[in-house]
């Protein structure tokens, strides 16, 4: 028995084939086209938009075909997707998240600092044990793998550091933070927002009425 798959994507989203004969997004796997692997992979295709989309096996289970109350329009897939088309971005999220980068890049800059003292204090002590030990080559072999450890330890450091400062140099000024937390502030007002009627109030005071 030939086993087949759904298109997806890494949202979610399961898709069928549109009117036009491309990808759209369906309303769930039971409203979802099914493809053979080859036909599926054949629609995804191997241009920069693919890499959005991945197979899911057909489990066996019964599909859903209940005729819906509402049919939902279909949507194109966007020619040229990028990590935001889905619709379901949490942009607090990211803004908390660079509040917090604001916040305490002083202080991970300086732990930065220590990491680059402890790991060159190692260095010394191994450097001096070179030089102050007859070692026979098994011990020279392990003392030289325990030094270019630490030697590529520093160097991600020492890159960390750079990047660091030109992000702090860059953008993450006084003003970053208290825009971040602006744009944060409006963002969780907007969840309580409410409408306020233009014309049909009764249509409104009926509504709240029966709530």
């Amino acid at each position: 028995m030939t086993k087949m798959y759904y298109i997806a994507d890494l949202q979610g989203n399961f898709y069928k084939i549109g009117s036009k004969g491309n990808l759209v997004v369906a309303k769930d796997s039971g409203d979802a086209d099914q493809f053979t692997l080859r036909g599926a992979n054949e629609r995804i295709g191997g241009g920069r938009k693919a890499k959005f989309y991945t197979t899911v096996e057909v489990d066996g289970s019964p599909r859903v075909d209940d005729e819906p109350v509402y049919e939902a329009p279909e949507y194109d897939v966007v020619e040229k997707p990028t990590m935001f088309d889905g619709l379901q971005n949490n942009w607090e999220s990211i803004l908390s998240e660079l509040c917090y980068m604001s916040s305490h890049m002083d202080e991970y800059q300086n732990n930065l600092k220590q990491m680059l003292s402890d790991v060159d204090k190692e260095i010394c002590d191994l450097m001096h044990y070179l030089e102050f030990s007859d070692l026979d080559n098994a011990e020279m072999l392990r003392v030289a793998e325990m030094l270019k450890e630490r030697r590529k330890h520093r160097r991600q450091i020492k890159d960390e550091m750079e990047k660091t400062a030109l992000m702090k140099d860059t953008f993450l000024d006084r003003t970053f933070g208290t825009k971040v937390q602006q744009s944060l502030d409006i963002m969780e007002k907007m969840k309580t927002r409410q409408y306020t009627p233009r014309k049909l109030n009764e249509l409104f005071e009926q509504q709240r009425a029966s709530a």
